[in-house]
């Protein structure tokens, strides 16, 4: 007995030892792909792109052969270029890029590239327009941090080991002086670990992040050609993970503000204000729009268009932001109760959703659900906004005929600041926060014209206006100018009380509701930066 007890201790501690060391290894795999922090490289390489993007002749840094658009590679963070053949790229693949930290340093020094300057550029030293087309092969000089760009005698007459001062765009750049790395226990990566402000008058850096799978390949080129005039790791994809990660950048520089550039649709904005809202991040960041989406109406109100630039310029865009100014932004939350109509009523937990732009009921809702689970399907292969919009169009031709969403007014109550509202014969209810629905549809300029009552309609104010539909032809003549919504009125705050379910719709994000009670309120606001004409 006693040897058998024996057995059996050292068994246990043997098991108890592997289930450690087992804890320890996961621990170990899950600090290697799951990180709480961003990963800072620790070795410089180039990131290489095609040349395609830059629509510009190139030459070659390792041979000094012009590039065809088929075998050129640009790197997107330092801007020399190569051919995509092994030797060149080899060649340069050992020279240096820009540094994304640097140790115990409170300055930069610039960081030289030969060629392939952006065309029209003004000489740094004289003063004068360098012609790009005027002399072959890599001419010129340019600094990859600050921009400055020369003519190869009078960068021969300039100090080339001078600090660098970021250029014009030195308030929007983290420099890599004041980003902390350091390595974890469990990590053998080195991360994010804070970030010291710079000596940089007016400094409030920019975040970039895009969505490349919206707007085809419009967000991967706006990331590429950004990475050429900010620090490389501020201008990020949207991943996983979500917002969150581009976020702790914010969250770093506290207590000095950060601006974010979201390219995207009004989802993926959403999804960056949800982010900064849940994280409470202080100070709040300002948010700036190149739309990428279908209807980008969020973009529209603040000044940023119905779509990206026909020609991405990022010395434009950057310069957008610069004079662009920081209003705040209504987040309503509507916060749901499921029920369920037997005796007694049951009720589930809340579920809260955020909307900044609009929420609707009925037909222009099923159009988007529709829409949306075409677009989730795996023959759905070809992604452009004309194409989305024919979709659009064609389910939205298709409630025509068969009005799903016919007298939706049966299917619930809506009680607009207490008082419960007569309802007419409606196929949609929309509540707006901005004045642009529906891909551009400004609903309340619309209701304006020769009315004795205006509505105004304000994105700070705490107030949702309401309107209503009679039908999806309906909706196709409010797209074109030709008809006026029903007006139903303006509210603090609203309760919807669902009986049947319904189509329903947040931003541009559909689902099929079921009976549920439904209250709305604006609790809290978000930061956008606005560009007036």
């Amino acid at each position: 007995m006693s040897i058998e007890l024996t057995s059996f201790e050292l068994s246990s501690e043997a098991l108890i030892g592997s289930l450690l060391a087992l804890c320890a290894i996961f621990a170990f795999c899950r600090s290697l792909l799951v990180d709480d922090v961003i990963c800072i490289p620790g070795k410089t390489k180039h990131n290489w792109k095609s040349i395609k993007i830059l629509e510009k002749p190139c030459y070659c840094n390792a041979c000094e052969v012009l590039l065809t658009p088929s075998a050129g590679l640009f790197c997107d963070c330092c801007g020399i270029c190569t051919h995509s053949t092994n030797a060149c790229t080899k060649k340069m693949d050992n020279s240096r890029c820009k540094d994304k930290w640097i140790r115990s340093e409170k300055a930069m020094r610039h960081l030289w590239v030969r060629g392939n300057l952006p065309v029209g550029v003004v000489c740094a030293a004289c003063d004068d327009e360098i012609d790009y087309h005027a002399t072959a092969g890599l001419f010129g000089w340019r600094c990859a941090w600050c921009h400055r760009c020369y003519h190869n005698n009078c960068y021969k007459r300039i100090d080339t080991r001078a600090e660098c001062d970021m250029g014009e765009f030195r308030d929007m750049i983290f420099p890599p002086y004041c980003i902390v790395a350091a390595r974890t226990r469990e990590s053998v990566r080195l991360h994010l670990a804070g970030i010291k402000p710079p000596n940089i008058e007016g400094w409030e850096p920019l975040i970039v992040i895009a969505n490349t799978k919206s707007g085809s390949s419009t967000g991967s080129d706006a990331v590429s050609l950004l990475r050429g005039y900010l620090h490389p790791l501020q201008v990020m994809e949207l991943g996983s993970r979500g917002p969150q990660d581009a976020m702790q950048w914010a969250a770093k520089a506290s207590p000095r503000p950060c601006r974010v550039l979201v390219a995207g649709g009004d989802g993926t904005v959403g999804w960056v204000l949800n982010t900064i809202y849940s994280l409470n991040i202080k100070p709040i960041p300002s948010v700036a729009i190149m739309p990428l989406g279908t209807g980008n109406d969020l973009s529209r109100v603040m000044g940023w268009g119905p779509e990206p630039p026909s020609i991405l310029n990022p010395v434009a865009i950057l310069r957008n932001i610069k004079r662009a100014q920081s209003v705040n932004l209504d987040r309503f939350d509507l916060q749901v109760e499921k029920l369920h109509y037997r005796l007694p009523i049951q009720r589930h937990p809340i579920k809260t959703i955020h909307v900044y732009n609009y929420f609707s009921i009925g037909v222009d809702a099923l159009v988007t659900y529709n829409f949306h689970k075409t677009r989730e399907s795996r023959f759905y292969v070809l992604s452009s906004r004309i194409f989305n919009k024919l979709i659009y169009f064609g389910f939205g031709t298709q409630q025509i005929v068969q009005r799903d969403c016919e007298r939706i007014e049966q299917k619930l109550d809506l009680y607009l600041d207490g008082q419960l509202v007569d309802l007419t014969e409606l196929q949609s209810i929309i509540f707006l926060n901005i004045d642009s629905w529906g891909a551009g549809c400004k609903l309340c300029e619309i209701s304006n014209l020769d009315a004795k009552t205006k509505i105004e309609n304000s994105i700070s104010d705490g107030v949702m206006e309401v309107f209503g539909l009679v039908s999806s032809f309906h909706m196709a003549q409010l797209q074109c100018g030709i008809s006026k919504p029903v007006r139903i009125g303006q509210a603090k705050q609203i309760r919807i009380v669902i009986k049947a379910p319904c189509p329903m719709q947040s931003d541009g994000e559909p689902w099929m509701q079921p009976p549920a009670d439904i209250q709305v309120q604006s609790r809290s606001q978000a930061r956008m930066l606005k560009l007036e004409s």
